[in-house]
């Protein structure tokens, strides 16, 4: 195991006091040695370096740790969060309850916060000193009067919460052992049925910078809710964005288990089974993270019980005092002792309503009465501490604690290192060596030879940055010009397939096969798309086939639920029309004679043609959600392949100019722009109803003797009513149809990038370059240079420069190193 937070914090926080010791010696001894005109430059460097470091310790003593919660249905995400509240104050239900994004911030004095939200049908406004009972309440209110409101308004914004609060997991110092400032948030985010709120959506998007604990339904059994349960994780990861390794998987409600004539060994086949499930749905569809996948950290919780051990913990002395205040007769104790003692005593009835089956070693144990009442405070402890070790509460604190060391650091740290080092750290590394190397090249002799070198050094670098843009440029451009190709109908070579190759072919390619399967995103969106409409249509298939409308799959819920329910009764309209079953999978020839067949084929085909328009609304919503989710990927794929892409220029250039000290800052260059959007298709599934003449015999009586045959020419209505396969594919088709153009738009997107990204790193190496021709002009000018000051100062002095330089750029390897120095 690495080494605690704050040891990680604090060594980095050393570290960073060191560098400045180390600048305060050599700028001590330099400038005794330089005129009068470098003292203002070296004061600059000074000043901004301790500015710097004041900002370095500030974020490295009160840092931002932020928990964020999320699940899928009904798995006791909001129990999760109470557990770690210690308190019961986000709503709970056997129904799904989360409506809105709540947070929760560390505050020794209770608050709410409701915002004001448009058209909000519950109270807003701010609340403080009030109880635990309060927030839930409500909460409660706000979240249900949203629930209920919201399938007739579905533009209606979710309510947004902020709770203050003295929650258990910072107020407990021992259990997560963080820096002393350290700030904490919970993030209780909704489930996929709200994200589509543009406030939850921009909370979520916090989640890039949290700490994720996803909570999993243990309790499901049916094979097709735990496809859609294994669906809905994906998502949720997703979402969350950024590497799975920050995210802890929770297999929660695993008490389930305990029921089981031989629990042990049910329970581990379902551990074995959910994991290797888990792993290989987020591996199919995040291919990128397949490593971190692999060391996925997945545990297993009770969180009801372990919630009620914690309230029997804290009220166990206090009930105990209370019922020595009243009289022995409880017929004799008043209504409000009453309901006080049964608010303190209802953890221990739903402990022994609920989990018995927990407990029932300690029950034995202590001999004790099924009336809680009777429970004296020892009997009490040894109930909360079984009920806590049981649900797996003190393996899950102990994990928690260890994921939070281990990836907390790693959030944090990196990017304030990379703020220093911009605001100081680089300036101070580039002047010391550049400043040390122009006065060893400014006398007569040496000054031409460097102007000279300089020149050369440039050309040099021109040509290598140039090289790597065209090289990182190549695979796209191609793909560019077979796209263009392939919609001006000039090839039929499938641009997408050429994507493919050319991203494989890159991530075998120095410097990119550093990152491997990174880049995988930049084609496998394509992918992403095609599964998300399958499965939307899969889903109204086998409604129509089977005669009985089920869309429950965990796409549905990324679309308005208005659209849905109109799909729905569109649905149900086609099978009470007699689309369903075998007509549904085979399609039929229709001959409409009669008026009331007429009227049935004109029903038929105006509810297929307004299934496609329910669709299109529908499948468009999905595929947004998607296409976010998915372009979110390509962002930080293309981010990946930019820093890859910043190293190996950074490393290539000072190779070519060793003592300029050229730095290419991720932060300052690489800028990828979040405006790619793509637009997706409407679909069309109507049938053409033709009329056709058809000649009809029939016999009338002339006289009551006679019968006389008769032909007369009448109009049928006549169609080939396709199948929902035939459909299926049609609209398939259709959207692969503009699959090349939305691959244009991804080619020209990340073909700006690079150029953006050219343009940036061409200035910053031109703008370093002049930087050391000014400082070799001014050592020329204004140092007195002589061959034994360039021996016994100059000389050692430059390779001091040299060292510092070092050692600032070790800086940002630094919490790496320090965090696994304790494994």
């Amino acid at each position: 195991m690495g080494q605690k937070s704050y040891e990680v914090f604090q060594a980095v926080e050393n570290k960073a006091n060191l560098l400045a010791g180390y600048w305060g010696d050599f700028k001590t001894e330099i400038i005794q040695h330089l005129p009068e005109s470098y003292h203002g430059e070296i004061h600059e460097l000074s000043s901004n370096l301790e500015k710097a470091l004041e900002v370095l310790i500030n974020e490295l003593r009160h840092p931002t740790l932020i928990l964020a919660t999320t699940g899928t249905t009904s798995s006791g995400k909001s129990t999760l969060v109470n557990f770690l509240c210690g308190a019961d104050i986000v709503p709970t239900a056997v129904s799904e309850m989360s409506a809105g994004a709540v947070t929760i911030e560390y505050n020794q004095e209770k608050g709410l916060i409701i915002e004001k939200t448009p058209g909000a049908l519950w109270k807003c406004g701010e609340w403080k000193n009030i109880s635990d009972e309060e927030i839930y309440d409500l909460l409660y209110d706000a979240m249900s009067s949203y629930i209920d409101a919201r399938e007739e308004q579905p533009n209606l914004a979710c309510p947004q919460a902020n709770i203050y609060y003295p929650f258990r997991l910072l107020k407990d110092e021992s259990l997560l052992e963080l820096p002393k400032g350290v700030r904490v948030k919970l993030l209780d985010l909704p489930g996929l049925s709200y994200v589509g709120d543009e406030r939850n959506l921009a909370i979520i998007k916090q989640c890039r910078e949290a700490l994720c604990l996803v909570t999993y339904n243990s309790e499901e059994t049916d094979p097709y809710k735990v496809d859609n349960l294994l669906s809905e994780v994906v998502d949720q990861v997703k979402d969350l964005g950024g590497s799975p390794a920050r995210m802890l998987f929770i297999l929660n409600k695993i008490d389930v288990f305990r029921k089981d004539q031989r629990w042990p060994r049910s329970e581990q086949r379902f551990i074995e089974k959910t994991t290797k499930n888990i792993k290989l749905e987020l591996t199919k569809q995040l291919r990128e993270y397949t490593e971190e996948i692999e060391n996925l950290t997945i545990l297993k919780l009770s969180t009801w019980p372990a919630s009620l051990a914690l309230q029997i913990q804290e009220n166990k002395e206090l009930v105990e005092d209370i019922l020595d205040e009243l009289p022995t007769i409880k017929d004799k104790w008043s209504e409000h002792d009453q309901s006080r003692i049964n608010q303190l005593l209802r953890p221990h009835e739903q402990a022994i309503d609920h989990f018995q089956f927990l407990i029932k070693n300690a029950i034995r144990k202590g001999e004790l009465d099924n009336d809680p009442r009777k429970w004296t405070v020892s009997q009490q402890q040894l109930i909360a501490k079984q009920l806590f070790k049981q649900s797996y509460a003190e393996e899950f604190e102990d994990k928690l604690s260890k994921h939070i060391a281990e990836h907390f650091p790693k959030l944090v740290i990196p990017q304030a290192i990379e703020r220093f080092n911009v605001a100081a750290g680089n300036s101070i590394a580039q002047w010391a060596v550049q400043t040390t190397t122009a006065i060893l090249n400014s006398s007569e002799e040496n000054y031409q030879q460097e102007i000279e070198k300089i020149s050369w050094i440039k050309s040099s670098l021109d040509q290598f940055l140039q090289v790597s843009d065209a090289n990182l440029r190549k695979p796209f451009e191609k793909v560019n010009q077979t796209c263009k190709e392939y919609i001006n109908q000039q090839t039929e070579d499938d641009p997408l397939s050429i994507l493919t190759e050319a991203i494989t072919d890159l991530q075998f390619t120095e410097p990119y096969n550093e990152i491997e399967e990174k880049l995988v995103p930049l084609y496998d969106w394509r992918n992403a798309l095609g599964r998300g409409v399958d499965q939307i249509l899969e889903a109204v298939a086998e409604s129509l086939e089977n005669g009985r409308v089920t869309l429950d799959h965990p796409n549905f819920r990324k679309a308005s639920i208005a659209n849905v329910n109109l799909l729905e009764g569109n649905l149900r309209r086609l099978v009470q029309l007699g689309y369903s079953h075998y007509f549904a999978k085979n399609g039929q020839n229709v001959v409409a004679k009669t008026q009331e067949d007429k009227e049935n084929l004109k029903e038929k085909n105006y509810e297929l043609n307004e299934l496609s328009i329910h669709l299109s609304l529908i499948i468009a919503q999905v595929l947004d959600k998607i296409a976010t989710q998915e372009v979110q990927r390509m962002y930080e794929a293309v981010n990946e392949l930019f820093i890859c892409h910043l190293a190996y220029l950074e490393k290539g250039s000072n190779e070519r100019a060793p003592d300029i000290v050229i730095r290419f800052p991720e932060s300052e260059l690489n800028k990828v722009k979040d405006n790619l959007k793509f637009d997706f298709v409407k679909f069309d599934s109507d049938f053409e109803i033709k009329k056709e003449k058809y000649i009809e015999e029939y016999r009338t009586w002339k006289h009551w003797l006679w019968i006389i045959p008769k032909k007369e020419k009448r109009f049928s209505d006549n169609a080939k009513i396709p199948s929902i396969g035939e459909i299926l594919a049609d609209w398939k088709k259709q959207l692969q149809e503009v699959e090349p153009e939305m691959l244009k738009q991804v080619i020209e997107w990340l073909l700006v990038q690079i150029d953006d990204l050219k343009k940036s790193v061409d200035k910053s190496q031109n703008d370093i370059l002049d930087q050391y021709r000014d400082r070799l002009e001014k050592a020329r000018q204004e140092i007195t240079f002589d061959y034994e000051k360039e021996q016994n100062v100059w000389q050692p002095m430059q390779q001091r420069a040299k060292r510092l330089e070092e050692e600032f750029s070790r800086l940002a390897n630094f919490e790496r190193e320090a965090n696994s120095s304790g494994s």
